[in-house]
């Protein structure tokens, strides 16, 4: 059971280009709302809800797997013959995205709705004097600064708005590209700030909440976005050295649906299963859609097939690696072997996200890992790779070491990408590694040919364009013509 309690405020910012709706609270108006410390504390638990528009979507559309997964060579779909409502999502796994796809447009609205809600936050609590105000503050710039995050990589220049928003003249005011290094600048701010004040750790039903550790993991990777392998070394090994993290010693148990929140992860998404609409559903999105109940207990409606295994991602495990175990190859597509993603028939899924206790279809209480101690370890040993400090070859020993492989006696930088690959499969790591490396183009290419090849639903323009930005929603650029098109989609 999950040890946070999200008390949920009605508060929302109706895509980027409106302004929020400031709707009463048991007849109050958020104004008088804002006036306790529990006031906010209740504010930031739905705070934080909102991370669940982000990371899982609408029944798995916008979700962040759908960008930084399965736009990878790691995760495909599962081609569905009879139903096809999903391919907006098959669209983008063959980088064929146009500006009106449905994920495209979740994703920005979502993430605008994070970030409202963070800025309605900041606005009530300028003026505020309470204990625990500045951790409140931190955990607002926290959670705003990763859902600027999520949409500068995504999207390029985006409007940056930090303030609250009071009319719809306003709205349309802000709503204009600002320039990317501006909004890494808002986001690095909000960081600095985030670190200082946020705890190492917590306790109770707080567990689950940023921490300190979450907010320079974060900067860091903002820091490795940015170039400044110099600036991450230095977050990196002062989370190694404050000791509030370790390795389990078993990969599976990582993900074990009873040992969530373990002295592994560093920041998570948190989901609860009940009525309370705060379940996650990764299990039925990553399922193959027309797997048996020995693999789900409710076969009563299709699953998505969404965030499947490549076939590219098996064969790149080593022999004897234990992480491989976390991908289930059993389940044979009778009758498409044209269509299966494995060896002709064979339709790939993670075990990841499993949940087989869970008593209501698509409602699981599965938490989504945004960051694990191995992160900072192969980060910090590819910023030694680059700039010196330190020996990188230990830290990635350390990983390969846990799934059962031998060490390496030197580590490239082609190591070090291969580790993080198989170490987060499944769990959104691979595109951004990929784009920031410049990798991206040499390894999707390559995979998008291995793929028309080998299944006949992958048409002759697939993949024939690698886009490292999605468009901007259409129905954005509908509300204000101002706003500019990304070049590539014009």
């Amino acid at each position: 059971m999950k040890r946070i309690i999200y008390f949920l405020i009605v508060i929302s910012l109706l895509g980027c280009s409106e302004f929020l709706d400031e709707q009463p609270i048991s007849n109050m108006s958020l104004g008088e709302f804002y006036e306790t410390e529990v006031h906010f504390e209740q504010a930031m638990n739905g705070a934080y809800k909102t991370l669940h528009g982000v990371y899982s979507g609408e029944s798995g559309r916008g979700a962040v797997s759908n960008f930084s997964e399965i736009r990878s060579d790691n995760s495909t779909y599962q081609y569905n013959p009879v139903h096809q409502g999903w391919y907006e999502i098959w669209d983008i796994d063959k980088f064929l995205v146009v500006s009106s796809n449905q994920a495209v447009r979740w994703t920005w609205n979502a993430t605008y709705q994070g970030i409202g809600t963070c800025n309605l936050i900041l606005h009530f609590l300028e003026d505020k004097d309470f204990e625990n105000k500045n951790r409140i503050e931190a955990e607002a710039k926290f959670l705003r600064a990763l859902y600027y995050f999520h949409l500068v990589k995504n999207f390029g220049d985006i409007p940056l708005v930090t303030t609250k928003v009071e009319s719809m003249e306003e709205a349309f005011s802000l709503n204009k590209r600002t320039p990317k290094e501006l909004v890494y600048d808002q986001i690095l701010s909000d960081l600095n700030f985030s670190k200082e004040y946020l705890p190492l750790n917590y306790s109770g039903n707080l567990i689950g909440k940023a921490t300190r550790g979450a907010a320079k993991t974060l900067l860091a990777k903002v820091l490795m976005w940015k170039d400044d392998y110099s600036g991450a070394v230095k977050e990196l090994e002062e989370i190694i050295n404050e000791n509030q993290y370790s390795l389990l010693n078993e990969y599976e148990n990582v993900f074990d649906i009873n040992n969530e929140n373990n002295e592994e992860i560093i920041f998570s998404v948190q989901y609860l299963e009940g009525p309370y609409g705060l379940a996650s559903i990764f299990m039925y999105n990553f399922l193959p859609y027309n797997i048996g109940k020995d693999k789900l207990p409710f076969q009563n409606g299709d699953n998505f097939g969404i965030n499947i295994p490549t076939e590219d991602l098996i064969n790149s495990f080593e022999e004897n690696d234990q992480r491989l175990k976390m991908i289930d190859t059993s389940f044979v597509f009778k009758g498409y072997e044209h269509l299966g993603v494995y060896k002709g028939s064979i339709v790939p899924f993670s075990l990841k996200f499993n949940d087989m206790g869970h008593s209501q279809r698509m409602n699981t209480g599965t938490n989504f890992n945004v960051f694990r101690y191995p992160h900072v370890l192969l980060m910090l040993a590819e910023c030694y790779l680059r700039v010196g400090g330190g020996d990188p070859v230990p830290l990635v020993n350390s990983v390969r070491n846990r799934a059962g492989l031998d060490d390496l006696n030197n580590v490239t930088l082609d190591d070090i990408i291969h580790e993080r690959r198989v170490e987060f499969h499944c769990e959104d790591d691979r595109w951004d590694v990929l784009v920031r490396t410049g990798k991206v183009f040499e390894i999707m290419k390559a995979h998008g040919e291995r793929e028309k090849n080998r299944r006949s639903d992958f048409s002759n323009d697939s993949f024939e364009e690698i886009k490292i930005l999605l468009p901007i929603p259409s129905t954005v650029i509908e509300r204000d013509p101002t706003i500019q098109q990304n070049e590539e989609y014009l």
